[in-house]
């Protein structure tokens, strides 16, 4: 795995690290989502599962994901410019 790491150029290495921190922050936010979710068909015995209700229901993670995602890009790309 070092020797990989080492033959990546630094833009390629800066890619990777945000590209890491994109996929674990994804991972934590649908992890948040779904819990979220189940804790609110707990309480609400008459709710049924719904997808639509799902994407109503957790859109601030999802702005969250979607936020956070523009800004690494944005840090991308400045960093490529530099």
């Amino acid at each position: 795995m070092e020797i990989i790491i080492e033959t990546f150029t630094k833009e390629e290495q800066a890619i990777f690290i945000v590209a890491l921190f994109l996929l674990l922050f994804a991972i934590v936010m649908s992890y948040a989502m779904v819990q979220d979710y189940r804790m609110y068909l707990d309480e609400n015995y008459k709710a049924r599962y719904s997808f639509c209700d799902f994407i109503k229901r957790e859109r601030r993670y999802i702005y969250l994901f979607l936020g956070f995602s523009f800004v690494a890009f944005l840090e991308i790309i400045v960093y490529l410019m530099a």
